[in-house]
């Protein structure tokens, strides 16, 4: 699995962002953000159904934004593709999913689950 550290969240996370006017759908963002954020070029995703929906609340260092709704997706990309670290974050790294690391956000693990049970059933 794919992570970033966050630089202003400081922990370990899934790469996205915000919704932009040239968007025409939440899987394009989702692919859009994907590919700013990781540097990746041939990245697909599994489905266009959402895998994740989760609502959390941000701290201070996120500035006026104090809640947050993530609507993720499942996509594929090849470990041998280099990734690029972008200005929002500090670093990027592939983790195995049964060993992220630490400093991710409490229900990272039970969601990255739930997503890789979605994936498996679209991959049939």
């Amino acid at each position: 699995m794919l992570l970033c550290y966050h630089r202003k969240g400081q922990f370990w996370v899934q790469v996205g962002g915000h919704v932009e006017p040239s968007d025409a759908s939440l899987p394009d963002a989702a692919l859009r953000e994907a590919r700013e954020e990781s540097g990746l070029t041939d990245v697909r995703l599994v489905t266009t159904e959402p895998a994740d929906l989760n609502r959390h609340e941000l701290a201070a260092a996120f500035g006026a934004c104090r809640a947050h709704w993530d609507v993720g997706y499942v996509a594929l990309a090849s470990t041998s593709d280099r990734v690029v670290v972008s200005d929002e974050s500090e670093d990027v790294r592939w983790f195995d999913v049964d060993a992220l690391p630490n400093d991710v956000p409490e229900n990272l693990p039970s969601r990255v689950a739930y997503a890789i049970g979605r994936a498996r059933s679209a991959l049939g």
